[in-house]
């Protein structure tokens, strides 16, 4: 074949060639839309581990329930929000009694300035309980979380001169004293502390909460477990109070001096080992749940009417009463009202 014959061919052949490309293309391009489009069609389901079997729902000792309101959301984000599929639940292993529990609790009392060479112990079931004419401690024998208070009402000649000392000075002075009745738990230490100020007028016998160190002659430190590690953020601490903590020391100062007015430490350890994985509940079906009553209020400043959600987010509910397991709760917030949902999906939860 001449060159001229091939450059003839070739000249005839070119669209034929072109035309071949364009459907070759078209074709590739359809295949690959409809592998994405099967791909997207495809829910990876996530992994879960209901190994504790279905969850009794978190317990609130003073929660009512949502119903009587009409709830509004706005929000940042303007709609419920869903956090994430799946979330850690964390058994609460159960403590017995403890060998040589007598010598302990003494050594705490004595610390709270009981003289038990006179006052001895009462025990009603695991509640060990020391009472004089001027406090009472209640210690649970089997995980020595105890509760203390001192009868300061009325009494002027405590808070004359009081002072109010830096705040770290103020939690490094309560988180001492806790370690020195031998209740400072680890996780606790792991965890942020909260510092409010207080103002305790004698004569009315008010107490009230102000923001300035300088208003106030009582300070109260809280103290919280660590946030939870999860994807895509950890999620953090809530309590039964939510804006204080079961954990706390309050105290007042005059000068270096300190009296310890009330405390308290309601911890209960988890196991890192035993965890499951259990589903939650979208934003939306929470946010229902508490529209129709379902959720569980812990503050609030009317019995009914009108609120406005202005926040939404998962956290995880530390009890102040022993329960099974530490898990998360959906949060609902507004002006002067706190409500909870619980989070794990309704099928693995029993009532």
């Amino acid at each position: 074949m001449t060159l001229t014959e091939l450059s003839y061919y070739s000249r005839k052949a070119l669209p034929f060639v072109a035309i071949f490309c364009v459907v070759f293309l078209i074709l590739f391009y359809i295949v690959k839309l409809l592998f994405i489009y099967l791909g997207s069609q495809n829910t990876v389901s996530d992994y879960t581990n209901t190994v504790f079997g279905p969850l009794k729902i978190p317990e609130l000792k003073e929660a009512s329930p949502s119903s009587g309101f009409n709830f509004t959301l706005d929000t940042v984000e303007g709609e419920p929000v869903t956090a994430t599929n799946t979330a850690q639940i964390f058994l609460l292993p159960p403590s017995a009694a403890r060998f040589g529990y007598r010598d302990k609790i003494y050594l705490m009392a004595n610390t709270f300035g009981f003289d038990t060479s006179v006052i001895k112990h009462k025990l009603v079931d695991k509640t060990a309980t020391f009472i004089d004419n001027q406090q009472s401690l209640d210690i649970d024998i089997s995980n020595f979380n105890f509760s203390y208070a001192y009868k300061y009402q009325g009494k002027s000649d405590l808070f004359a001169n009081a002072t109010v000392p830096a705040e770290d000075v103020a939690q490094n002075i309560a988180t001492d004293f806790l370690k020195s009745v031998n209740r400072y738990p680890d996780e606790l230490a792991k965890g942020k502390l909260n510092t409010i100020y207080l103002h305790y007028d004698p004569q009315a016998d008010s107490l009230v909460v102000t923001k300035r160190p300088q208003e106030a002659n009582i300070v109260e430190i809280d103290l919280y477990r660590p946030d939870v590690d999860a994807v895509p953020q950890p999620l953090p601490i809530v309590s039964p109070k939510y804006f204080k903590s079961q954990n706390y020391v309050i105290m007042v100062f005059h000068g270096k001096d300190f009296k310890i007015l009330k405390a308290q430490v309601r911890f209960f350890e988890k196991s890192d080992e035993q965890v499951g994985i259990y589903p939650l509940k979208t934003g939306n079906s929470a946010w229902d749940q508490l529209k129709n009553g379902e959720g569980l209020v812990i503050l609030t400043p009317v019995k009914q009417g009108n609120i406005t959600i202005k926040k939404m987010f998962l956290g995880y509910l530390d009890p102040d009463v022993y329960q099974d397991y530490l898990q998360p709760v959906y949060v609902f917030l507004g002006d002067s009202f706190v409500s909870y949902v619980p989070a794990v999906q309704d099928s693995f939860l029993s009532k």
